[in-house]
């Protein structure tokens, strides 16, 4: 009996040791990663860039703490990109280097998925702890992927170290994946209380072009020039009779586009093709 209940144990052991945590999948979020190059690293979900909003907060504080952290000293960052047309990279690298194309792209990406591996949850607001060095699970660390690469698949190697060192303000960059300049989207603040801020950067967009109107039955379309940055563009219209109005009373679409630094169209369905259009951005 002695023998038997030996091998049920060492077979129960066996079946523990051989379970495996499924890891989550990247959702194109942004992610902040904490090191202090030894102990455990922090890495939490920021949520969709497109969740942004000026002045938004994510208290940290106690997951910091647990990590035992100092704030003045820690190394951060923030990275993410999105899988769309065009592909986009977010980061904070300072001098971001261009990204020509989707090669580079997918070099990237790479690296972020295998960071989010580290997750057994997607989705905003999960936190995920793993150790800075030690094991192979540690190659996908922020330590490891920022500041230590060894693999030529790892953060840094594929791009570049988004880090900056304890309680500061730091660019966040967009970077399209067409060999364009990168833009800054706004700035994330690490403050001594381990609340996270961000903030939108307030400058003027430019001036959109209208490139071409092209008039099938009843529906104009309205090719126009966009820039990257969040920015709204909205189609306004008016007929002969309204060009003696400012320009500011003329209606306005009730569908807006958000810019990406591509050409995008908007359409207006009229009866009438006698009609006035342009374009405001904000």
């Amino acid at each position: 009996m002695k023998h038997k209940i030996t091998r049920a144990f060492l077979a129960l052991a066996l079946g523990t040791m051989g379970t495996t945590i499924q890891a989550a999948t990247y959702n194109n979020d942004l992610l902040v990663g904490f090191t202090k190059t030894t102990g455990n690293d922090l890495i939490y979900d920021l949520g969709a860039e497109s969740s942004l909003t000026n002045g938004k907060t994510w208290n940290l504080s106690s997951l910091l703490t647990a990590g035992t952290f100092t704030l003045s000293t820690v190394k951060w960052g923030v990275v993410g990109d999105q899988n769309g047309t065009p592909k986009v990279a977010f980061t904070t690298v300072q001098n971001p280097p261009l990204i020509p194309g989707n090669t580079k792209w997918g070099q990237l990406n790479t690296a972020t998925t295998s960071i989010y591996s580290s997750f057994t949850t997607a989705g905003a607001g999960q936190s995920a702890t793993i150790a800075a060095t030690g094991g192979l699970m540690s190659q996908n660390s922020w330590y490891s992927q920022m500041e230590n690469a060894s693999l030529t698949t790892q953060y840094q190697f594929a791009y570049a170290n988004p880090d900056v060192t304890g309680l500061t303000t730091v660019n966040l960059n967009q970077v399209l994946a067409d060999g364009s300049a990168p833009t800054v989207v706004g700035t994330f603040s690490l403050g001594s209380n381990g609340v996270l801020t961000f903030n939108t950067v307030s400058s003027a967009p430019p001036v959109p072009q209208i490139l071409s109107i092209k008039r099938t039955n009843s529906v104009s379309t309205i090719n126009f020039s966009t820039a990257s940055g969040s920015f709204v563009y909205t189609l306004y219209f008016t007929n002969s009779s309204g060009l003696k109005a400012p320009v500011t009373n003329w209606p306005a679409s009730p569908t807006t586009i958000i810019g990406n630094g591509s050409p995008e169209s908007l359409t207006d369905t009229s009866s009438t093709s006698n009609r006035f259009y342009r374009i405001g951005v904000h």
